[in-house]
Parts: structure tokens; C-alpha cells; sequence
């Protein structure tokens, strides 16, 4: 019987001590935690996908829905990272210490565009790979003479779409009213899409290759902190024939034109089937603060027939000869 007691004594007290933390989980919510995480907090996400043209599904202006979004929380007075977390395309729960923040939300994963400086807001940077070194030697072949020819800065490529917003943000501290506390906000784009055209090309059938060079663009965008990069680059992109329509057209991103009274001059390189370079220099800059934003390029060029004969189409490759030698063994 004493054993019996004794095991009965136990498991009251198992049960009451079982109890009694139930009771505190429950009591708990009907306090505040000071700086305890707020659990109940969301992100209610839209994402503005529409640009300002019409851009084929093949194409790399179209804005894409993006697998993630980076969250990241700042101090609004140093500007120092404090949380940084993910969520889906359209948010989803946060975890943050209460308390002001400004909060930069953007999309993850993106090809082209690159983000950096992430561990301050002003520093926070969007921007695309260097090419120079790859793209100088043709960007050489414009003509020395012509100044307009010369690149300010990098050559860089054009950048894919990034969605960003930035909202001052206030999160209580946790209270048994604050179930949910959603925070609602729309990401748009930071990059600018033009179409492009080049409607005065004789002999279009014989062009190889084409490749595209604007200058006096904004190097990458200090978009933590919602300003263009002051420094200048020449964003590069390749542009090719259609072969059914027999026309040159295509779209092209950029981070926006150099703000300030600086003119941008596109340097347009065609080579033929026979390797000849073909050149156009032109200012486009009235151009780019065109609603429509749309660049049409209108001076003329002449590709003379290959001197071969070929259709310019496509060169052909002569069969492989047989040829026999003794390799000495040993």
C-alpha cells in the first residue's frame, strides 16, 4: 500500500505539473513579451508584372514571377541590416523583433541582375556583370576619331527585371489583439524596357551578326536607397536578324539613361557572312524620354552581296577530305 501511495503521489504530481504549464501557454497571450519575436506577423505581396511594351514570351524583358523574395529589415537611422529573411513570390510569414524598421523587399534569383552592399541600405546595389575586356575589341572597331564612339565607364550587360518595394514599417510588440499584423505592399520594377528597331538596312539578307552598344547608362541602381548609380557604363546586347520578316528589332533593359545633360549614343556593329564589319553611330538620347519607349533607328547602311555569291543566308562548309598518315608507335 505505501508503494501504491507513493506511485499515485507521483502521478498527480505529473499531471498537475501537466497541467499547470497548459494553463501558463494559455495565460501568456494575455500579456506583452517586450522584444520577444512577433510570430503573427505577414507579408501580403503583389507584384506589378506589367512594363511598358509588348515583349514576346521568348524574350528576356518580359518580367517573370520570381521563386523568392528577400526581405530585409534596416535600422531607419544608420541604416544597418537587422533581419533579412525569405519568403514566397506574394510574402508570407516574418519573424522580427518588434519595432521601426525600413524594409527593402526584392526578387531572388534573378540571371542577370546582381545584388551586393545588402549589409546597409545605402549601400544596397543592384548591378550586371563587367564586359569590357570581353566586348572592347569590338567596340573598337568604331571609328578612333569619333568621340561619341568612346565608352564611358564599363561595358556591361543589359539587366534582367528586378520587383523591389521600400516601406517604413512598425512592428508592436505582441499583444492578444495582434493575432495577424499583415503588412501589404507592391513590387515593381527598378528597370526600364525599350523596343528597338533598325529600319533602314539594304541588303539585310547577307548580315551575320549584330551587336548593339548605348552609351552613357546608369552603371547599377542604389535601389536600398531609390537613386541610379551616378557613374556612367555602355550596356551591351546582341540583336539578330529575323529570318522570315527579314527585319532587325528586338527589346533591351537598362538601369535608365546617366542622368544629367549627358548624350547617348547607340554603336551599332553588323558583319556579314565574310566577316566585314558594318558600322552605325547615332544619338539616340531625345529618344529615351519617349512615353512609348520605343527607339527607332532610322540612318541607312548598305551589305553588299557576299563576293562569293552565296544566298547570305547561311555559309556553306565544304566535306571533310579523307586524309591517311602513319603514326610511328613505340
Amino acid at each position: 500500500m505505501k508503494r501504491s501511495s507513493l506511485w499515485t503521489a507521483v502521478m498527480v504530481l505529473l499531471v498537475s505539473v501537466l497541467f499547470a504549464g497548459c494553463e501558463y501557454k494559455e495565460l501568456c497571450y494575455d500579456h506583452r513579451h517586450g522584444d520577444k519575436p512577433n510570430l503573427y506577423l505577414k507579408l501580403d505581396l503583389k507584384l506589378d508584372l506589367d512594363i511598358d511594351i509588348v515583349v514576346t514570351d521568348e524574350d528576356h524583358t518580359k518580367i517573370e514571377i520570381p521563386s523568392h523574395m528577400v526581405v530585409c529589415f534596416y535600422d531607419p537611422k544608420g541604416g544597418a541590416l537587422k533581419k533579412m529573411t525569405f519568403v514566397g513570390p506574394y510574402g508570407g510569414p516574418l519573424q522580427v523583433n518588434p519595432g521601426t524598421y525600413d524594409m527593402v523587399v526584392y526578387s531572388f534569383d534573378t540571371e542577370w541582375t546582381q545584388v551586393r552592399g545588402d549589409g546597409n541600405i545605402k549601400t544596397l546595389e543592384a548591378f550586371t556583370s563587367d564586359v569590357t575586356a570581353i566586348k572592347s575589341p569590338q567596340f573598337a572597331l568604331f571609328a578612333p576619331s569619333n568621340d561619341t564612339t568612346s565608352a564611358p565607364g564599363p561595358i556591361i550587360y543589359t539587366p534582367d527585371h528586378l520587383l523591389v518595394t521600400r516601406k517604413r514599417v512598425e512592428i508592436p510588440n505582441y499583444d492578444v489583439e495582434d493575432h495577424i499584423i499583415t503588412i501589404e505592399a507592391m513590387a515593381s520594377t527598378i528597370v526600364e524596357t525599350y523596343s528597338f528597331e533598325v529600319t533602314n538596312i539594304t541588303g539585310i539578307e547577307y548580315v551575320s551578326s549584330v551587336e548593339a552598344f548605348i552609351t552613357n547608362q546608369a552603371r547599377s541602381n542604389f535601389f536600398g536607397r531609390g537613386e541610379v548609380n551616378q557613374e556612367p557604363a555602355t550596356i551591351y546586347f546582341p540583336m539578330e536578324v529575323d529570318r522570315e520578316t527579314m527585319t532587325l528589332k528586338t527589346s533591351f533593359n537598362t538601369f535608365g539613361k546617366l542622368p544629367g545633360e549627358s548624350r547617348s549614343y547607340l554603336n551599332l556593329l553588323l558583319t556579314d557572312e565574310e566577316g566585314n564589319p558594318y558600322t552605325i553611330v547615332t544619338d539616340i538620347t531625345d529618344q529615351f524620354g519617349d512615353s512609348a519607349h520605343t527607339i527607332v533607328i532610322e540612318d541607312s547602311v548598305v551589305i553588299p552581296p557576299p563576293s562569293q555569291g552565296g544566298s547570305g543566308i547561311a555559309p556553306t562548309v565544304e566535306d571533310w577530305e579523307e586524309e591517311r598518315h602513319d603514326v610511328p608507335i613505340g
